[in-house]
């Protein structure tokens, strides 16, 4: 027995650590229109708004679903989405007798009722993760029977610790009790460092390669089975396995290190900087573009009796001041403020890269970039950097073409013939030409057509069409959801009923992080072959009052053997929820994040396999966005429109013309918004590749340095915009993705949906090619039977260059 396993017995004392790769990530979404980028000129966000990235959701051994629950769901009375959605006063999904009922846990988790009882789950995950350890590092001894259960026993512990700390981080992130979100903190601290020794102990490490290359077992194993396995086995070997114990410890201590500066910096990008809280602008007349009301409620009359405007630098007022005010000197005066360079943020900024950078040489790697994309679609940064190229020379002369537009209007503008577009510049004259160019028809604004009930009616309605799945509202029992304002849909399957639950919580509100993520709190795996009665060894007695996680019961599965725990996720947005009862309308871009985010969903819905740790989402992170940013082609087809967009009073269908009028207007500047993006991942790849070891390395001159090279604007002094780019810590060395992922999405769309866009006999291709796998087959293979191309089956410097290439085509 080892001295861990020892006090879980005795004393039930925590330890601390990570095994971090096999938690499921929540997935954020990156700017998909005018993101914020030291290329535009978006002011920092307003104080207290978190916008922390990590890990997911989810929680300990909830009850036993109904077999039958699917069947019923189909015949039972419930609200429309529409009514869902639109009128939830009216249409709640909430049980009627809720007073009555005692109070179920989060997620219908018992162990999730209070604070308290989320701490206490702790204690009970860390003691079956002893358990499981000591299992598997003993599997050799007890013979091949044993050892074939080692790569399940991975599986399986890998599930009991991401409940926990999955849970925490949806708590953390969207609870609105203050006593809930300190204890998720405190869980996920806990959690995440005892996990982080794990992925250091040489046993487990030991044991899983001797299954790997021992050819009796080997054979055997299913294409998952080997997935799984070469996951764990390669973050090992991220992890320094093979460095001496000394060695081993310094990579712990960076990796805590990392999580620390990780949240400082997190924290820092969402803070107003050292610059003025706000500017004084007089007169007021100086504010000429912004709305008379508000330049009148913002007005002060000074000591001397002068009328003086004083505008917030943080928030909205800031973006508005840069969109939409005349006066440049004001604009630039709001540029500097909002983007004023705060020399303890790049501190912690820099420490961050360089302990990354730290951490990669302590495993022989010679950047945090080679280390972060080994196991990546794009396997190391120079393929990334060769695709960014690419990208960025094929479409130079569409960006070169705007910028003129922009320096022309600019001069024409100012009447000054040697104007130059500087920084507070782009967003006001892109603005400016867009609305001179581009005419709406009058009428209602095309967000009449977008309430959110019509839209989630649309979503559901297109993938009945795709896959035969649907969504159904889901009776919610008290003390289930976090916030009232939180909708369950059961999701259900023509032929295997109920195979899913998505919370949605859309709105915004105080103390909810409010940018837009798909957290996954459960995935699916088998659990009737777990074996858990074994995890105790012949003659080991555990102490009176450890209590164990237990496995989800699970379900049974049609076409399946065996039980299965189905998937659950949340969808979270900061949509507003307008006064009176009235449905909340969307914008054009918020539709598209729902879109988004539902793309993510519905890969974790489908994406059902037998192993947690390749279900759903669970995959690269350069593969995952894929699902998602082909939702975004599917929201700009008419046809799928014609599914559901319509007027949310007249229930009149979106006039063709207004569609069109609007798709010609977000056309405009695509090139420029494009190159944002470049510049971005760009910026990305350079903090994470071994320019950071040089001695002179400061983020903000790197910055500069690109800036000069490849900006449509130059460098502002003062100002360092790097500390708000919140993704490098979540996203590190892996901002291209996006990028990748619209490439290979266009290239789907033009060969799979683009002619019927609502096609089952479509939809079943992407399902059975890409979706059902999760990340339980390589990425590669899944892109090359999709668009039947064996090219790309390879996954090598060839494949990445056939991926280059359709990144220079036009969309047709």
């Amino acid at each position: 027995m080892s001295a861990a396993l020892g006090r879980i017995l005795c004393n039930n004392a925590r330890t601390w650590s990570t095994f971090y790769r096999t938690c499921p990530r929540t997935i954020r979404s990156i700017p998909r229109r005018a993101g914020a980028s030291f290329l535009t000129t978006h002011a920092r966000p307003a104080s207290g708004v978190n916008t922390q990235t990590q890990s997911s959701a989810a929680a300990v051994a909830p009850r036993l679903l109904n077999d039958n629950l699917a069947a019923a769901l189909m015949t039972t009375t419930t609200p429309s989405l529409r009514e869902l959605f639109d009128s939830p006063a009216v249409s709640s999904s909430r049980s009627k007798h809720a007073s009555a009922s005692a109070p179920e846990g989060l997620f219908l988790y018992p162990n999730l009722k209070t604070p308290q009882t989320f701490l206490d789950s702790v204690n009970a995950a860390i003691a079956r993760g002893h358990l499981l350890v000591e299992r598997i590092a003993n599997a050799p001894e007890r013979g091949e029977h044993e050892m074939r259960k080692v790569i399940k026993l991975f599986d399986r512990l890998s599930d009991v610790l991401c409940k926990v700390i999955d849970a925490a981080e949806v708590v953390r992130c969207l609870h609105p009790d203050n006593a809930w979100r300190q204890g998720a903190e405190t869980v996920y601290e806990e959690l995440f460092s005892w996990m982080n020794t794990l992925n250091t102990d040489p046993r487990l490490y030991n044991v899983l390669h001797k299954v790997l290359n021992t050819p009796s077992i080997a054979e055997g194993l299913s294409e998952a089975e080997r997935q799984v396995a070469v996951v764990f086995l390669r973050d090992f070997e991220k992890s320094g396995i093979h460095l001496s114990d000394a060695k081993r410890a310094q990579f712990v201590l960076l990796s805590d290190k990392i999580v620390g500066l990780g949240r400082d910096f997190m924290q820092n990008s969402s803070t107003p900087g050292p610059g003025p809280a706000f500017i004084p602008v007089s007169p007021p007349s100086r504010l000429q573009g912004l709305a008379p009301s508000y330049i009148q409620r913002i007005t002060r009359t000074n000591k001397h009796g002068e009328k003086v405007a004083i505008v917030p630098t943080t928030g909205w007022e800031s973006q508005m001041v840069l969109k939409h005010v005349e006066d440049e000197k004001v604009r630039r005066d709001m540029y500097v403020a909002s983007m004023a360079e705060d020399k303890a943020k790049v501190a912690v900024l820099d420490d961050l890269l360089t302990t990354r950078y730290q951490l990669a040489q302590l495993v022989g790697l010679p950047s945090y970039g080679h280390m972060f994309l080994g196991d990546k679609m794009v396997k190391n940064p120079e393929n990334v950097s060769a695709f960014l190229q690419t990208l960025r020379k094929s479409h130079q002369a569409e960006v070169d073409g705007e910028l003129m537009m922009l320096e022309k209007a600019k001069k024409m503008h100012t009447k000054d013939k040697d104007a130059k577009l500087m920084a507070w510049d782009r967003d006001f004259y892109i603005r400016l030409v867009s609305s001179r160019t581009n005419t709406m028809p009058h009428g209602d604004p095309i967000s009449a057509y977008f309430s959110v009930g019509t839209t989630m009616d649309g979503l559901s309605t297109l993938f009945s069409r795709l896959y035969g799945i649907k969504f159904v509202p889901g009776t919610v029992q008290p003390g289930e959801t976090w916030h009232d304002d939180v909708q369950k849909l059961d999701v259900v399957d023509e032929h295997e009923g109920l195979i899913g639950t998505i919370y949605c919580d859309l709105y915004g509100r105080s103390s909810k992080q409010l940018n837009a993520a798909h957290y996954t709190v459960r995935c699916s795996r088998r659990v009737d072959d777990d074996d858990e009665e074994h995890d105790i060894a012949e003659g080991m007695v555990l102490r009176e009052g450890i209590e164990l996680a237990m496995a989800d019961p699970g379900v049974r599965m049609v076409g399946k053997e065996g039980r299965y725990q189905l998937p659950l996720a949340v969808l979270s947005c900061g949509f507003s929820r307008p006064a009176g009862g009235k449905p909340a309308l969307l914008s054009w871009v918020e539709v598209e994040t729902l879109f988004h985010e539902m793309g993510h969903a519905m890969h974790s819905m489908i994406g059902r396999a037998d192993y947690h740790n390749v279900a759903g989402t669970r995959c690269p992170i350069d593969f995952v966005e894929i699902p998602s940013i082909l939702m975004e082609h599917f929201l700009a087809d008419p046809a799928v429109l014609g599914l559901f967009a319509t007027h949310h009073q007249t229930g009149a269908p979106l006039p063709a013309g207004l569609l069109m009028a609007h798709q010609a207007n977000r056309s405009t500047f695509q090139a420029i918004e494009l190159h944002s993006q470049m510049s971005m991942a760009m910026l990305d790849q350079l903090y994470y590749s071994p320019i950071v070891g040089e001695a002179s390395f400061n983020s903000t001159k790197s910055l500069e340095d690109l800036q000069r090279a490849i900006g449509v604007v130059p460098p502002v002094p003062g100002t360092a915009w790097q500390t708000g780019f919140g993704h490098l810590y979540g996203y590190g060395a892996g901002y291209y993705s996006y990028l990748l992922g619209r490439t290979v999405t266009g290239q789907i769309w033009n060969k799979v949906f683009r002619s019927s866009p609502t096609s089952r006999k479509a939809g079943e291709r992407l399902r059975e090619h890409v979706l059902k796998w999760g990340g339980g087959k390589d990425p590669w293979e899944c892109l090359g039977g999709l668009l039947a191309d064996e090219r790309l089956t390879k996954g090598d410097q060839e494949s990445m260059r056939i991926v280059g290439d359709w990144g220079t085509r036009k969309s047709n």
